[in-house]
């Protein structure tokens, strides 16, 4: 029988660092690689000179930097920036750094467990992944016998691994798919490309003049180069507004407008009523590269910034503002594609007129 643990004596650190005997211990897992060993204590000059770089990928979060890997003698002892790569331009964020924890944490979790004891008993037994994978698929035909497919959900981050849970629930039957994307950027993806054809237009910082913000707090966010890009546009000056309830970092570097949350799309119909009433717009691109411009003069035209004022709690002298400003700055004007986007009912729409403005001024 299979000795039972609780979850404190698997993985609190308090408890891997108690007493002579779990130094003991540790000294024996170093060397089994179960944890991070101290090298360099009695090692050669040509022990210490096997060094190799490895590149890699930080899987920290979605964004994928690149990173350069520091292997001394078998092991991983720090985790750089690769410059050449596109996603971080050599720069690493405190996540990506701590990514060597991955390997090496003593509370990593390097086996299968099995709940012995009734639920919320903290009880648990180590097991095979052959007994793991059965028990697993087993407990999945059993719900899908006794109450159908769909009945389950499967929830995956967005990371390499996904394509294969994908591949798992169409097998199984059940449409029901959590991600990070459900909460994240699926309004943006699925509102740009039923408007444009494309997902997520890239973004041009380099030649920008104005910046519109919705909900997007880069400088405290993931997008590592993009952070770096949208930095470098601010101090050479310049515009950026900033629609958010929070007063944000990157808020702070911009003009701030808390907008009350979920009502984003008021203050960007408004400005498009604004662009199109004062004809504002890039008339030429949007002959030669958009349809459907007549209706969308009849349906903004009753989205003023009166109306907005009233929906999102900033003035309409401010709106007619920024929605003039915008235009004048064009085509060197994006309103940001932006992330977390998906927290409303909304918020399909409001990523299409998002869209939207950015073809008016040209720019889309």
């Amino acid at each position: 029988m299979s000795e039972i643990f609780t979850w404190d004596q698997l993985f609190s650190r308090r408890n891997f660092l108690k007493g002579s005997a779990t130094a003991l211990a540790l000294g024996l897992a170093a060397g089994n690689g179960m944890i991070r060993p101290a090298l360099g204590l009695g090692a050669t000059q040509s022990e210490r000179a096997n060094v190799t770089y490895i590149p890699t990928i930080c899987e920290q979060c979605v964004w994928r930097c690149g990173v350069i890997a520091r292997v001394e003698n078998g092991v991983v002892k720090k985790l750089e920036g690769n410059p050449n790569h596109p996603n971080n331009l050599g720069k690493l964020c405190p996540r990506g750094n701590a990514g060597i924890e991955t390997v090496y944490s003593p509370d990593r979790i390097k086996f299968p467990l099995i709940r012995a004891g009734a639920r919320g008993s903290g009880l648990w037994r180590r097991a095979s992944w052959d007994e793991t994978l059965s028990y697993t698929a087993d407990q999945m035909n059993r719900i899908k016998e006794k109450y159908g497919a769909k009945a389950m959900i499967f929830n995956s981050t967005d990371n390499l691994s996904q394509p294969f849970f994908e591949i798992l629930l169409k097998a199984y039957g059940t449409p029901n798919y959590g991600t990070q994307r459900s909460l994240c950027f699926n309004a943006t993806t699925t509102g740009f490309l039923y408007t444009y054809g494309v997902p997520q237009p890239g973004t041009d910082f380099s030649k920008c003049k104005y910046m519109i913000f919705t909900g997007r707090n880069l400088a405290e966010g993931i997008s590592n180069n993009e952070t770096q890009e949208m930095i470098e546009m601010i101090a050479r000056g310049a515009k950026v507004v900033v629609l958010d309830p929070r007063f944000t970092k990157t808020a702070s570097k911009a003009e701030w407008l808390p907008v009350r949350p979920g009502t984003d799309s008021a203050f960007i119909l408004a400005m498009i009523n604004v662009i199109i009433k004062e004809k504002l717009y890039n008339n030429s691109f949007i002959q030669k590269y958009t349809q459907g411009f007549d209706a969308l003069v009849k349906e903004v035209e009753a989205y003023t910034p009166e109306w907005a004022e009233k929906q999102c709690e900033i003035p309409a002298d401010t709106i007619y503002r920024i929605a003039r400003e915008f235009a004048g700055a064009a085509p060197e004007a994006i309103a940001h594609p932006n992330w977390r986007s998906s927290n409303f009912t909304n918020s399909f729409q409001t990523e299409r007129s998002l869209a939207v403005l950015n073809a008016l001024m040209g720019s889309g």
